[in-house]
């Protein structure tokens, strides 16, 4: 019996390549017989900005792609406004012809002369043989401007001393904004910044700009923002008051504790030196003023920097023939190098009675002249002064307290209990 599998199988596989021919067949035909607007798709859309504020102008450009076999016919495009104006609505009257695989882009220059909204301006292609393409493009238009607000600012501005702003601008905005630029201006203001350029903020973004503002007198300061929004400039302005006064903040230097000692001719005054200001002194120094004259060794006590709250002793010397009382002057400077100066009264009457009488004593060895200089009194475990300094008055004061406490435990008996215990 013969065996005819491999007739079988050639006629199957002749049947196969006939099939495929006639899907190609088909599919060639069909191709050939695509319309123009099915061959016609738009790949890409782009609007710059992406978010137009009123009375913006910006542009809409749509990418279109032949995916046919054979070229297309457009006699023209155009952008219907639909709300949206359209400032070059006759470039593109005569196109061509676009041909199989290419691609093409139309460029349409739009302007937001409308209130805020989503509007959708129509794209249309007039094809030459026949039909169209049309497609609707979302424009947004949203007139929210950045804002601009003071992070740290002085209440008052003390009169020619330099002071910080520092202000905050932050992006609400759909879309980003480009060259974001902080100008200050105002009658009697200076600024060692002329300007400040912080570049872009993308939407919620938010940058930070700070200024060195002097001011002459009370007057306003204007920060002036300005920046864009795709090609279109915009600003924004915040006006700041600025008030000539002076500062609780400051430096102030508070004087208590004095001391007021003399000896002959010659006085010494001694006492403490406080900051209770909320800014940092500088430079501080303190001396006498008329009628007193400085004198050495102390004739100014120089205390350097003093922060907030901080204290230093200081002693200075002087005379004043005749006066009753004495100026005490305290300089000192602001972080800006501004000169201050403080006066408190000290009256020669509250010099103490033994530094008034004692003229030329001298310190018991150990102890240390200083502010206490001069000055009569008796120190722990140490001896009187003033014409008793030779005298060992806590030796003497052990020796009495011992005798009687041997003569205690005698009449208590208690030493001859101990020794009975020594014999034992």
């Amino acid at each position: 019996m013969p065996y005819h599998a491999p007739e079988a199988e050639r006629m199957m596989r002749n049947l196969c390549i006939l099939l495929l021919l006639l899907s190609a067949i088909v599919g060639a035909v069909s191709a050939a017989n695509a319309s123009a607007e099915e061959q016609i798709a738009v790949t890409d859309v782009t609007v710059n900005p992406e978010t137009l504020m009123r009375g913006d102008t910006g542009t809409v450009t749509v990418d279109i792609k032949n995916t046919g076999e054979t070229g297309v016919a457009i006699s023209r495009a155009e952008l219907y406004p639909n709300g949206i104006a359209v400032v070059n609505d006759k470039t593109y009257d005569s196109v061509g012809t676009i041909g199989p695989g290419n691609t093409m882009s139309f460029t349409f220059t739009v302007r937001a002369d409308t209130a805020d909204g989503i509007y959708y301006p129509t794209f249309y292609l007039d094809l030459r043989d026949s039909g169209s393409v049309r497609y609707s493009v979302p424009v947004t238009v949203e007139s929210t401007e950045i804002q601009v607000n003071v992070v740290d600012a002085p209440e008052t501005f003390p009169a020619n001393s330099e002071d910080t702003i520092v202000l905050s601008v932050g992006n609400p905005r759909e879309g980003s904004v480009s060259g974001v630029t902080v100008t200050p201006t105002g009658e009697g203001i200076r600024s060692t910044q002329t300007a400040v350029f912080l570049g872009a903020l993308a939407p919620d973004e938010e940058k930070s700009a700070s200024f060195r503002i002097l001011a002459s007198r009370s007057t306003e300061l204007t920060f002036d923002v300005s920046y864009r929004n795709g090609n279109n400039e915009h600003h924004a302005v915040l006006t700041v008051p600025v008030e000539i006064g002076e500062r609780a903040v400051a430096p102030d230097m508070v004087v208590n504790n004095i001391e007021v000692s003399q000896s002959g001719g010659a006085i010494t005054l001694t006492g403490d030196v406080t900051n209770a200001g909320l800014e940092d002194a500088y430079s501080v120094k303190v001396t006498v003023d008329d009628p007193a004259t400085p004198t050495d060794p102390y004739p100014v006590y120089v205390v350097g920097g003093l922060e907030s709250d901080d204290f230093s002793s200081f002693e200075v010397t002087c005379s004043a023939e005749g006066a009753s009382s004495i100026p005490l002057l305290v300089q000192y400077k602001d972080e800006n190098g501004k000169t201050f100066s403080e006066t408190v009264t000290v009256s020669l009457s509250s010099a103490g009675q033994a530094s008034q009488a004692g003229t030329g004593s001298t310190m018991p060895s150990g102890m240390s002249g200083g502010p206490q200089g001069g000055r009569g009194g008796m120190g722990m475990f140490g001896s009187f002064g003033s014409g008793f300094s030779q005298i060992p008055v806590v030796e003497i004061l052990l020796v009495i307290i011992g005798g009687v406490a041997v003569v205690a435990a005698w009449r208590k008996g208690y030493l001859g209990k101990i020794r009975e215990r020594f014999h034992k």
